[in-house]
């Protein structure tokens, strides 16, 4: 399957934080690669959303609605640094 960019999950990161989520900046706990949320490769054809990272296919994100609520994930982040508005 061919991997779609991080902006595929914008609507749903704008619904969850108020605000551009895409330029959101992490840090790979696989590879140590530093980049933004429109970079990352994201999977969204399961029941949920899955970001990896493009360089060593680490899990970053997983997203997924269950009951009404939405679940966010991030195992394979380090940190997030988001820019002020």
């Amino acid at each position: 399957m061919h991997p779609l960019d991080g902006n595929a999950m914008a609507g749903v990161m704008h619904d969850l934080f108020a605000r551009d989520m895409t330029t959101m900046g992490y840090q790979c706990t696989g590879c140590g690669k530093t980049g933004a949320v429109a970079e990352m490769a994201v999977y969204a054809s399961g029941p949920g959303t899955v970001a990896r990272c493009r360089d060593c296919d680490t899990i970053l994100l997983m997203l997924s609605e269950r009951r009404g609520m939405y679940c966010l994930d991030a195992p394979g982040m380090t940190h997030a640094i988001l820019p002020l508005a």
